[in-house]
């Protein structure tokens, strides 16, 4: 055949070399992975390349890359757009239709044109071949034949089809040795034709998303007719046509697939695990007065973890030196699932749930573990309320191994047990302002606020608060960057208040001069009994200079300066973490025998 059977060859190699890698990819499991049925669209585009009797190669399938290009050395280009459908883990089924071009040009070979054997020609080149192709194509996926991963990165995808061509050919040119135009020797057909062709393939996808496929197609396709140049080959010392004598042509297309699938990553959340968050209360297990052992599993899912159609069985047991015992499964089902669980966990916003246990305390359970194994599944349909009968039914993905609790250990005694307890302090301030005099930043000239601030500072510290920000102001008048170097000196001075008042203590301070207080002062003459504070604000805010508006302002009413003003000249300290105040408390508790 004109490419001596290299696509055929490059098949064969590709799937040599790929196919003990796709085998040995992922365990096998006694249950096989449910397949994904979906209907899916596709658009390529890339390179259109000819193989018929105007082509100037001779290599292999690589020389077809050099050799793209017309003889105006423009590059000839096609394009699809195609629907499809996934019938399961290996077969699909897709119908795509596109248009190209087709240019090419041979040296050194004997040549008849539209079958006029009387007129041998050498030297020619096609400009340009134009076509429209529909095609029904069969795919298979050759890895998911072997070991069926419908998340897995890499996939090769032989395809084979059946459909038609569409054509026009181009005009034929007499090249020189340069492969310049002598003349032209064919014009480009005015009419179209029609005829079948049979495309075969090589797709390797690139599985970017659940929903989005990225892939490299190369396709050859073979023809009924040998007019798509005008021209067939004849042997150079006969004056006879070959006997393969269709035109050929290939593709090498970038592609993105987008699939209307409802993927159900069951394989990803055994992965991610971790994630989820387990509390148990009391821990450790604790033996009440009537012998029962009783707790609650608390179980917190993240936002978007939980796969809508997926089905989680948290198998907790008390496991023990020798032996474990389990207890009843907790279920937990996605959004989509129709069946019912112990829980429906909402995909956007997870949440936490909490299931109360209750049971006869038992010798084994003496210095045990409560520990918990997550195991997820599809849901197909049912739900499995046991880990036995899922591994029996339905293909499954094992979570991590929790620790969930401390156990019971077995001979108590009453005892005083004394520990600490944290309580948070609403009472206690989250905030406290140091305030200052007119450009000034000394603390100790307003002394009886700023005793205030001290007196909120020490009950702070007492309470174990040790992290703190401080941002300091300055009233808007006067220059700017005087302000904002007099918000700095108010910062420095707040902070050396509070090491003084902090004495050993070990604390953390962040703090920032941030200059004039704009914001402040529109708001509290807002919210003044000023008659005319509207007109202030309005006057201050449109005034090109509005340090110098404010001092204005101030010469005109008196209240700015005594009332407003003085509450913008500070600095305020923030508390940066939660304020806890730690107590000691003595109880009664049962406690293990020593």
């Amino acid at each position: 055949m004109k490419k001596n059977l290299t696509f055929s060859k490059l098949l064969m190699l590709v799937i040599v070399a790929v196919l003990p890698l796709s085998m040995m990819a992922q365990e096998g499991k006694k249950i096989a992975k449910p397949a994904e049925k979906y209907w899916y669209i596709q658009a390529d585009g890339g390179l259109s390349i000819n193989h018929g009797d105007l082509a100037n190669y001779n290599g292999g399938i690589w020389d077809d890359f050099n050799h793209f290009k017309s003889v105006a050395m423009e590059p000839t280009w096609n394009a699809h757009f195609g629907i499809g459908y996934q019938f399961g883990k290996v077969i699909g089924l897709n119908l795509k239709g596109g248009y190209g071009l087709l240019s090419g040009h041979k040296h050194q070979q004997a040549l008849v044109m539209n079958d006029n054997a009387d007129h041998t020609l050498w030297d020619l080149g096609l400009d340009k071949t134009n076509y429209i192709e529909g095609d029904l194509n069969l795919t298979f996926n050759l890895f998911n034949m072997f070991n069926y991963n419908p998340r897995r990165v890499i996939n090769l995808v032989p395809h084979i089809g059946v459909g038609g061509i569409y054509y026009k050919a181009g005009v034929v040119n007499q090249l020189d040795a340069d492969d310049n135009v002598a003349s032209e020797r064919a014009a480009a057909k005015t009419e179209r034709e029609l005829n079948f062709n049979v495309p075969a393939g090589m797709e390797i996808t690139f599985n970017c998303a659940p929903k989005f496929d990225i892939f490299l197609d190369y396709t050859y396709v073979f023809t009924g007719t040998d007019n798509l140049d005008q021209v067939a080959k004849i042997k150079a010392d006969e004056e006879h046509r070959i006997i393969n004598d269709k035109d050929m042509y290939s593709q090498f297309n970038l592609g993105l697939r987008y699939k209307f699938n409802d993927p159900c990553d069951i394989d990803r959340m055994a992965r991610e695990s971790k994630k989820i968050t387990y509390k148990v209360n009391p821990d450790p297990l604790v033996e009440g007065e009537d012998g029962n052992v009783c707790f609650d599993v608390i179980v917190t899912i993240p936002g978007e973890y939980f796969e809508k159609q997926a089905v989680m069985n948290l198998q907790p047991y008390l496991a023990y030196n020798g032996g474990q015992i389990d207890i009843d499964p907790i279920t937990f089902v996605g959004e989509k699932v129709k069946g019912e669980g112990d829980f429906r966990v909402p995909y956007k916003e997870g949440g936490e749930f909490t299931k109360h246990y209750c049971m006869p305390y038992q010798e084994e359970m003496a210095n045990c573990e409560l520990k918990g194994d997550p195991m997820f599944y599809v849901y197909n349909g049912t739900i499995y309320p046991t880990q036995d009968e899922i591994v029996k039914n339905v293909y499954y993905a094992q979570g991590a191994t929790e620790h969930l609790a401390n156990g019971v250990e077995q001979a108590w005694i009453e005892v005083d047990s004394t520990y600490d307890v944290k309580t948070m302090q609403d009472n206690l301030v989250k905030k406290l302002t140091y305030f200052f005099n007119k450009d000034k930043y000394n603390i100790g000239d307003r002394k009886k606020l700023n005793n205030e601030a001290d007196a909120a500072l020490k009950d702070l510290l007492n309470a174990g608060v040790t992290d703190f920000e401080i941002k300091a102001w300055a009233s808007p008048e006067g220059e700017e960057g005087h302000n904002f170097e007099l918000s700095n000196n108010r910062d420095n001075a707040a902070e050396a208040q509070m090491k003084k008042i902090a004495k050993d203590k070990n604390i953390k301070i962040n703090g920032k001069g941030y200059g004039e207080d704009w914001n402040l002062f529109i708001e509290l003459v807002q919210n003044s009994n000023l008659k005319d504070k509207d007109a202030i604000v309005n006057t201050v805010n449109n005034a090109p200079n509005k340090q110098k508006a404010v001092k204005d302002m101030c010469a005109i009413y008196p209240q700015l300066e005594k009332d407003i003003l003085p509450q913008i000249r500070r600095a305020e300290v923030f508390v940066n973490e939660p304020v806890e105040v730690v107590t000691t408390k003595t109880v009664k508790v049962k406690r293990p025998k020593r």
